[in-house]
């Protein structure tokens, strides 16, 4: 019985790591996006779309 209740413990554990690393992740990634927008005057550029006879990425016009 010792063993399951640590067990789950483990388990309960483990996923709140999972979810707060996810969180702090995302929180990292807006702050860098904010940085980056703020830095280049001209905005976040084009706009990309898929182009699916290249297979790549082109400014949209």
């Amino acid at each position: 019985m010792t063993e399951l209740i640590g067990a789950a413990a483990l388990a309960v554990g483990g996923y709140w790591i999972v979810q707060r690393i996810k969180r702090k992740m995302a929180e990292v990634e807006n702050h860098i996006s904010k940085a980056a927008a703020k830095a280049d005057p001209a905005g976040r550029g084009e706009k990309l779309v898929f182009d699916p006879t290249s297979g790549k990425y082109r400014p949209q016009s």
